[in-house]
């Protein structure tokens, strides 16, 4: 009889079933102690020493996400190690696992050598993990103690250890730092790329280049220290660097006043120079002191000329009297904008628009002043009040209907398309008020049109322009819909003068929106019904694999306890019998898989994930899955692997199922006494994989045919063989996923070879 080691062992779960069947596994090994819900499970814990649970997840009450949760959370529990046991082999069950804090996952059936072997390795790890946190817990005590920051780093930046004064200036737990990379959580992002090279210089041996060096930091609360650091070699006993040690003060206060003053004149300057207007600044006595490239190109001048010049010597002669006016208005407000015209070198005059504010500028105020050029504005305001009487023309033929509006809110013009539009003639609407012309509630959308207007104009904003969509009343008393731009019209000397404007009617397209928006709406209604039916549908899914499974985790279980003869000595019939009972389950179990696997793969929720493996491991695995089979058929496998074949990038949970496919329709074909040869080498850049039997072999005519769901040679094979026709486009589907393709190659009564073939993978990849 076995000697128990000494560990205690909880199973959680509300089968009797389940949990006297782990018991029958674990008890020669181990003291076991059974939980039949979430909530009695945490009681046991909280009150006698455990040290691994083997936790359920389906189960009325509290499920086995919480249970574990809730042990991972306490303080006194959270070294426990917890295995979830599951009917579900997703991919989202194993990541809810993990965050819930799981350290292992098993499938039912659960395996009675693999639940031995889980839970031997983890009360051994458990064991050594409490050996090495005592060594830490010493160590910590004494960086603790220290009055500087010490922080140790892996060579990639990965932080192991950090002593309570960096976890006081940085506002993080010790448990916030560990394991985290130093450069993600606690460096400004304008530093990453200099401190990641700080790194990767000690990593590589040049510590002298990087032995001291500063740089910002960003507590929890997002606020930057500035650090000087001290660092130095962690090395292992064979003399090889392993990571960093650094030591390090807080010179922020030191820092902040110099790096804020350099902020501030490197912002400046780069506004200065990438502006897009002209920007000159000139002392209180009128001198030049400074000139963007802008305003150089704009006035001719090279700087050198510009800064021994003064501000009249730029202005035009007409405004030499203006400016003192100017600068004595300039003195009351503070700020100013105007216009006025300006002399280049080459003696041309330039219209333009200028601001001026007060700064401080090299510790003094100077006036800074934002020129910009006017001229195409000038131009264009000339050529529209020439162009009055072509505007005139146009205005009279147009489908649209135009109009200008005075500052008072009178329609002083309007062409005569507004007859088509309304009804009324041009003579008509000027006579008529807002109130004749627009319903109530669109007035309101006018006069704030036209209070932007004056906002925008008393801010210097000139080229402005209003959309928008109003009803208005025609003459039999309907309304039309219309669309509306305004844009404002100034005088010579930049005073606003009116609004000019575009209306056309939209009736038709309103009562198109309208339609579409109906149409819209149901098509909303409709897909959320269909979304609730899809809902069902994997809710059903879900269901049905869970209640198919449960009552088959036990047969599963009991099936292999007394096929192993763990239960008593059988007789070679009973051996046998046994035997077909756990192949039909296998088999039960691969149509149920696949069948789920069809259903997800519809509905678009197959989550897949990639990693590096070795096909080898793969390939193996499913051949001793048909171990049963292969026994009452005497078959062989026979293996040629390559040697040193590359890796692949394959999802573990799913890429078995391709294999299980075309092996198990390899026995099925194949005569007794017979072989299967199974291939896999490198093929310019890919793993090929091929699996060859001597069986009946395949028509040239239906080899097409055979990936196609469902899909079958014919009635009588079908009847004879048996099979779903599910398994080749299972296979096929697996191997696009994975980048990969796959064929047949047959002779009709010579036997069948099945390739497969994948991208080899590189850490290029």
């Amino acid at each position: 009889m076995d000697e128990k080691t000494g560990h205690t062992v909880l199973i959680v779960d509300d089968d009797p079933l389940n949990v006297r069947l782990l018991e029958v596994f674990l008890s020669k090994h181990y003291s076991v102690l059974a939980a039949y819900s979430g909530e009695e499970a945490l009681e046991i814990v909280g009150s006698k020493p455990i040290d691994l649970v083997i936790l359920d997840i389906m189960m009325p009450g509290m499920d086995g996400y919480e249970v574990c949760r809730r042990i991972k959370a306490n303080e006194s529990t959270k070294f426990i190690q917890v295995i979830i046991v599951t009917a579900l082999s997703s991919k989202d069950d194993r990541i809810k696992g993990i965050e819930a804090g799981a350290d292992e996952f098993l499938v039912k059936p659960v395996d009675r050598v693999e639940v031995l072997t889980r839970v031997r390795t983890l009360l051994k790890n458990k064991h050594l993990y409490d050996e090495l946190k005592l060594e830490r817990d010493r160590v910590q005590s004494y960086l603790d103690i220290a009055g500087c920051i010490i922080v140790a780093f892996n060579k990639d930046g990965t932080v192991k250890i950090a002593n309570k004064k960096c976890c006081q200036l940085l506002g993080y737990t010790e448990q916030e730092l560990l394991g985290r990379n130093w450069v993600d959580i606690a460096v400004p992002d304008d530093e990453k790329e200099r401190v990641s090279w700080v790194f990767e210089n000690v990593s590589n041996g040049n510590l002298e280049l990087v032995k001291v060096n500063e740089n910002g930091v960003l507590t929890k609360n997002k606020e930057k220290r500035i650090i000087l650091w001290n660092n130095s070699y962690l090395k292992d006993s064979d003399g090889d660097i392993i990571g960093i040690l650094s030591s390090g003060s807080d010179v922020t206060e030191e820092r902040l006043a110099t790096l804020k003053l350099q902020a501030s004149e490197s912002k400046f300057r780069a506004l200065f120079e990438n502006a897009a207007d002209a920007i000159l600044i000139f002392d209180f006595d009128c001198n030049i002191i400074d000139a963007n490239s802008i305003a150089l190109e704009m006035l001719g001048y090279s700087i050198d000329e510009l800064l021994k010049m003064t501000r009249y010597d730029l202005v035009a002669p007409e405004f030499d009297g203006m400016c003192s006016e100017i600068m004595k208005d300039f003195m009351e407000h503070q700020s100013l904008r105007l216009e006025m015209v300006y002399m280049t070198k080459a003696g041309s005059r330039i219209p333009v628009e200028m601001g001026v504010r007060i700064i401080e500028y090299d510790g003094k105020q100077v006036l800074l002043s934002n020129v910009r050029d006017i001229t195409e504005r000038k131009l264009a305001e000339k050529e529209l009040r020439e162009s009055e009487h072509k505007f005139r023309l146009l205005a009279e033929n147009a489908n649209d209907v135009i109009w200008t509006l005075s500052k008072e809110g009178k329609f002083t013009y309007t062409s005569p398309s507004v007859f088509k539009l309304r009804g009324y003639t041009p003579e008509e609407v000027a006579e008529q008020s807002f109130e004749e012309i627009f319903p109530p509630e669109h007035i309101e959308i006018i006069l704030d049109a036209i209070a932007r207007f004056r906002d925008h104009l008393k801010a210097g904003e000139v080229k402005y322009s209003e959309t928008f969509e109003i009803e208005q009343y025609h003459k039999d008393g309907s309304k039309r819909w219309t669309e509306a731009v305004a844009n404002p019209v100034f005088a010579e000397d930049g005073t606003f003068e009116f609004f000019l404007g575009v209306t056309r009617d939209i009736t038709e397209r309103k009562k198109a929106e309208e339609e579409i928006k109906r149409y819209t709406e149901e098509l909303a209604r409709v897909y959320e019904e269909l979304k609730s039916l899809d809902r069902m549908k994997d809710e059903f899914i879900s269901n049905l694999s869970h209640e198919l499974k449960t009552p088959l985790i036990s047969i599963k279980g009991y099936s292999e306890l007394v096929h192993d003869e763990v239960m008593g000595p059988l007789n070679s019939r009973q051996k046998a019998a046994m035997k077909t009972v756990l192949e039909k389950y296998d088999h039960l179990s691969f149509l149920m898989d696949s069948l789920l696997y069809m259903s997800i793969i519809k509905s678009g929720k197959v989550q897949y994930r990639l990693d590096p493996i070795r096909i080898e491991d793969t390939l193996t695995k499913v051949v001793e899955y048909f171990s049963f089979k292969s026994q009452e058929k005497n078959i062989i496998f026979s293996y040629d692997f390559q040697k040193h074949l590359p890796l692949m990038k394959g999802d573990v949970e799913y890429l078995p199922y391709l294999f299980r496919s075309i092996i198990d329709n390899a026995l099925k074909f194949s005569p007794n006494d017979s072989e299967i040869l199974i291939r896999a080498f490198e093929d310019e850049g890919y793993v090929h994989v091929t699996v060859t039997d001597s069986g009946i072999g395949i028509p040239e005519h239906e080899i097409e045919n055979v990936f196609e769901r469902f899909y079958q040679i014919d009635g009588s094979k079908s009847r004879k063989y048996g099979g779903s026709g599910m398994g080749l486009y299972v296979s096929k589907t697996i191997a696009e996923v994975h980048h990969g393709n796959v064929w047949v190659e047959s002779t009709e009564g010579s036997g069948t070879t099945v390739h497969v073939i994948f991208p080899a993978f590189s850490r290029s990849n």
